[in-house]
């Protein structure tokens, strides 16, 4: 195998797994690979909760805004992910059957410069509007695959088993060259990018490389992402990068998957699925969500992250409204969530309303509501004209409104370039201590407070030392709490005995007797009586 300096990187290695299906067994590529997933695992390791506790609803404005970029985060399966789950599960183990490096033919493959081999790759596309998960669904599925193995035995390679790239812009076949070898070498420490990728070497040559590099480290699948770039192509460039692609599957044997806009559906459909062999897969093609179980169960899960002071019920005209605004496209939906809890939070209204909610989709997504209008006339000659918008990155909105939220807040002006970063890094790390602090069972605001002082102090290191500390001064202003009670206490008893004594000498008594007929002190008598 070719050992093309491997820069000290580091893989786990492989751990074999038993097979139960017969053309899986014997092959170390498809036995090193996790176990195929059931449709209940595949949920359970797919979905992702971000980070969330009702009590940070109790914290101030500014931390609660900052809380609403972790709706980013969040990822719940539907029908169609765990179909693409399955899917990408077949298809890598499928593709490997007929590259099994125990078979004796494999050597004499790898060996040949432009080898014709038996395969057993297929392929399929995904195509859908903009936004509406293709690419976050493909990056969720992939993380359940280790994307390097080192086999040491029975044989020596470094298993590749998954490549994703974008499309290139002009839609050229020697920039993805390029750029396949420039992936390569970021994930395994190789130089193939100044070993083969000299400009001027043709087409040809560099495809040839390519095929070359994806058997020799096994390259479970191929991702092309963007693949709409190629509408920008002149001349016959689209037809070349779909002829590569063929290449790829019915002759180097690695299975490929496309993913592109609806744009693409004419270039997909016309010069890849005529060349291409039979796959059995399907090709995918992912519209906006139905009104159905899926997109409410996907909203009834979303719905408890709010950091709105006041929690607001999901009720029917909230998920109805949810909908209609965003065309039930996941990416706006989230979007539209969040925005409406940075609008209540931002007017102090603290509450999610349907009315909130119509008006950020208009003021605040005004770029993608042509693409809206179009999907709810349902003309498909209208839908192709905008899909390809693409709704705003929600981080990149929510700094825009930081001002507004931080200038009510009343935090601060403007800053140099050390003390913005000092501040995200302050930010970043007292919400994770204020959350585990909460999680302990202390109060939202003490916590708050505790993690404050904590940060005026020198040398804070993360947010383990922050609460550490935030404990400590929680546990000193306790201690001090009951000192001071204590104090308080035996002053009030002191001065009420001098009151009782005060009262014995004007009745020209002693302070003995006065304290004794008050009950404060017993008779020596008493003590002696049996």
């Amino acid at each position: 195998m070719d050992n093309t300096n491997k820069k000290d990187k580091h893989f786990p290695e492989a751990v074999y797994n038993p097979q139960e299906i017969v053309e899986y067994k014997g092959n170390p590529l498809i036995e090193a690979l996790p176990p195929i997933l059931s449709l209940g695992d595949a949920y359970g390791k797919m979905r992702f909760e971000p980070l969330y506790h009702e009590k940070e609803r109790e914290l101030s404005e500014e931390i609660r805004y900052h809380m609403l970029f972790r709706l980013q985060q969040f990822f719940q399966p539907v029908t169609q992910h765990l179909d693409l789950e399955r899917r990408i599960s077949r298809l890598i183990r499928s593709g490997y059957i007929a590259r099994n490096p125990l078979d004796s033919k494999e050597a004499g493959y790898l060996s040949n410069n432009n080898p014709i081999v038996p395969t057993s790759a297929s392929s399929f596309t995904l195509m859908g509007f903009s936004g509406i998960g293709k690419t976050s669904a493909i990056e969720k599925v992939l993380s359940l695959y280790p994307q390097v193995i080192l086999h040491k035995h029975p044989i020596n390679r470094i298993q590749v088993v998954w490549v994703k790239l974008n499309c290139p812009h002009d839609g050229s076949l020697k920039t993805l060259c390029m750029d396949f070898f420039l992936k390569l070498d970021e994930i395994l420490g190789t130089n193939y990018l100044s070993k083969y990728g000299n400009p001027r070497n043709s087409i040809s040559a560099l495809v040839i490389h390519m095929g070359r590099i994806a058997r020799i480290h096994c390259i479970g699948t191929l991702i092309i992402d963007e693949i709409q770039h190629l509408l920008t192509t002149k001349d016959s460039g689209s037809e070349k990068m779909m002829n590569f692609f063929v290449t790829l599957i019915n002759e180097i044997g690695i299975p490929v998957i496309l993913i592109g806009t609806m744009k693409a559906k004419a270039v997909l459909q016309k010069d890849f699925r005529q060349a291409r062999r039979g796959s059995g897969q399907g090709d995918m093609v992912w519209e906006q969500m139905k009104f159905d179980d899926d997109w409410k169960m996907m909203i009834e899960e979303m719905w408890k992250y709010q950091w709105t002071s006041i929690f607001t019920p999901l009720t029917d005209e909230l998920m109805e409204v949810l909908y209609k605004e965003s065309q039930g496209i996941l990416d706006i939906a989230v979007k539209l969530f969040s925005l409406a809890q940075s609008r209540a939070i931002e007017t102090g209204n603290e509450r999610i309303t349907p009315k909130a909610i119509k008006q950020v989709g208009n003021e605040d997504l005004k770029l993608v509501q042509p693409m809206l209008k179009a999907l709810r006339t349902g003309r498909e000659s209208e839908i192709i004209k905008y899909e390809d918008i693409t709704p705003m990155d929600l981080k990149e909105f929510l700094e825009l409104r930081k001002s507004k939220i931080d200038l009510r807040a009343s935090i601060q002006k403007k800053k140099d370039e050390q003390e913005r970063q000092k501040k995200e890094f302050e930010v970043s790390q007292m919400e994770k201590a204020i959350h585990a602090l909460i999680t302990l069972g202390v109060d939202a605001n003490d916590a708050e407070k505790a993690v404050r002082i904590v940060l005026k102090e020198p040398n804070v290191v993360n947010s383990t030392d922050i609460m550490v500390k935030a404990l400590n001064q929680l546990e000193m202003k306790k201690k001090n709490k009951e000192s001071q009670l204590k104090m308080i206490n035996e002053t009030k008893s002191e001065n009420l005995l001098a009151k009782i004594i005060e009262k014995g000498k004007k009745d020209k008594k002693s302070a003995y007797e006065i304290l004794l007929e008050q009950g404060y002190i017993g008779s020596p008598v008493d003590e002696f009586i049996i």
